[in-house]
């Protein structure tokens, strides 16, 4: 969606202001090799969603039953641990667990998690959700059922079954959970439709945030011709805003949005924007990106860009990294702090690791 108006303008200024004190540095093959902004965990960890928990910062990643990471500072250093979903559930079946999201929701820590199903081919996947006393672990699956599945796949009737269907989307499944609560309390969980076209959609959840809530029927919010993921939603005094990954994952080219609206469930009007891609960072596909509040009050934004040949350098050139043994591609985690200025988030620097 394009800036509008005022918004446009702004972008514009704040972009120039940037780079004149030296926040924002503008990439290319001019680009000094230690400018270019580097993982804080050099491992392959994609998808990251991150929280803060006694002791410090736990991070999870895309991977078979949901792999993770902590550390006691944002900048590490970071050691990498096992997985922490303790099983699948009885109506999933074998395969990785992509994107989840992590909430601390009235004393229990909730794991959003997207596994397969039978019913929609190799890759899809319906959304369940997993609780424990600890950030680290283990995490149980809670219910019989997905959380959120359509009405079409091989599982038992989920809580949200994407009703009524809509011919125009794929049967592909649902993946990338992200919970959120906004001011009044309220909880609710977005997700993806998968393949393209792709859509954002939003649901209510039960206070405890491990039921749909009663009468709920999940919303579109967004809908694009392309790949539209890893929603992450945030309530500003200007609007809410939500961040978004676009593109081909296996590319240089996928980055992540903003978008912003003044209601929850209609973004119809939103204003949009470009906060991390190759040309504003140097990264190689800087996206799947998480919000962390720090308790000084700082925003972090976590996320992972293609890192080759066993260095801490990106991945320069095109086509598919995951189809470049050579290359030794992997999907490192980043971290940079936000600034929100008018409402928007702004990159204001970067973290390197200890």
């Amino acid at each position: 969606m394009p800036i509008r108006g005022a918004a446009r303008l702004l972008v514009l200024l704040l972009t120039a202001g940037l780079l004149s004190v030296g926040l924002l540095s503008l990439p290319g093959p001019a680009l000094a090799a230690d400018r270019v902004p580097r993982p804080v965990l050099d491992l392959d960890f994609p998808d990251p969603a991150v929280v803060s928990a006694p002791g410090g910062l736990v991070a999870y990643a895309t991977g078979d039953r949901v792999p993770h990471a902590w550390s006691r500072s944002a900048d590490g250093p970071w050691r990498r641990g096992g997985s922490l979903l303790s099983h699948r559930p009885s109506w999933s079946r074998d395969g990785g667990i992509w994107a989840v999201d992590v909430a601390r929701v009235r004393g229990r820590w909730l794991l959003y998690y997207a596994t397969p199903v039978k019913g929609m081919g190799e890759h899809g996947r319906c959304i369940g959700v997993a609780r424990s006393r600890s950030a680290r672990g283990p995490f149980r699956p809670v219910g019989r059922a997905p959380l959120v599945c359509p009405s079409y796949a091989g599982t038992p009737t989920a809580q949200d079954p994407l009703l009524p269907r809509d011919p125009t989307l794929p049967r592909a499944g649902v993946i990338d959970p992200s919970f959120f609560r906004d001011v009044d309390g309220t909880a609710y969980l977005l997700y993806k439709t998968d393949r393209i076209p792709s859509t954002l959609r939003i649901v209510a959840l039960t206070r405890d945030g491990q039921s749909v809530g009663a009468g709920a029927t999940s919303v579109e919010l967004v809908r694009s011709a392309g790949v539209i993921e890893n929603p992450v939603l945030t309530p500003r005094p200007e609007g809410y805003v939500l961040l978004a990954s676009e593109g081909d994952w296996t590319r240089c080219g996928y980055r992540t949005r903003w978008l912003r609206s003044t209601a929850l469930l209609d973004w119809t009007l939103a204003e949009s924007g470009t906060l991390l891609d190759t040309a504003t960072t140097g990264l190689c596909g800087p996206g799947g990106a998480d919000l962390v509040e720090t308790p000084d009050g700082r925003t972090l934004a976590f996320l992972h860009g293609w890192t080759c040949r066993g260095t801490t350098l990106p991945c320069a050139g095109t086509g598919k990294w995951d189809h470049k043994p050579r290359q030794r591609g992997r999907r490192s985690m980043y971290a940079a702090r936000l600034d929100w200025v008018s409402g928007l988030p702004v990159v204001a620097g970067w973290l390197r690791a200890r």
